[in-house]
């Protein structure tokens, strides 16, 4: 019965994650919001059972977000960055402290460039929209976005605990012994 609710509740929290990525065709404005709600169900999952969960609920809803009517370009974000990321955050956050950061924006601007480049490939996205600026829009995009990527990781940092908590008391809603 344990390992039936874990599942029922890892099958809802994909779901979840599958709506939350259509809305995206519906509000574009979330294109870039739903990917991070949706990565931070993953961690919510990890929390909640274990990380073996947690993957099984990014794959579900990675392939699932593919075969769907979803923005391509949050398909995109949520699968080649958030939809993991708080999931190896924790590891790479064990290494030295220099040597973390200078890893974590790597893997950022290999997912945001990653991104660019699977969009106008796969989805058509227009390569003029890349040079509004001129030859500075790449760049400053970038710029942006390690800004916008390093308050993300300050901010899941300093309130991944909250996850952690709303884990606790769903666990204990549902029955005792999860772990």
């Amino acid at each position: 019965m344990k390992k039936a609710k874990i599942t029922a509740v890892c099958g809802m929290m994909a779901a979840l994650s599958v709506v939350l990525m259509c809305v995206t065709v519906l509000a574009p404005v979330l294109m870039y919001i739903a990917p991070v709600c949706t990565g931070l169900i993953v961690l919510f999952t990890a929390e909640f059972a274990n990380k073996k969960y947690a993957v099984g609920v990014f794959l579900c809803t990675s392939v699932l977000v593919l075969l769907l009517p979803v923005d391509g370009e949050a398909a995109l974000t949520y699968i080649l960055f958030f939809g993991y990321y708080p999931l190896i955050k924790a590891p790479l956050e064990k290494l030295p402290k220099v040597f973390s950061r200078v890893l974590k924006l790597l893997l950022f601007n290999a997912a945001a460039v990653g991104t660019g480049y699977l969009g106008m490939v796969l989805f058509g996205v227009s390569g003029e929209e890349y040079k509004e600026f001129g030859a500075f829009t790449v760049p400053l995009l970038l710029g942006m976005g390690n800004i916008v990527f390093l308050l993300y990781d300050k901010a899941l940092s300093k309130n991944g605990f909250l996850l952690h908590h709303l884990a606790l008391k769903v666990q204990k809603s549902l029955g005792k012994g999860w772990k």
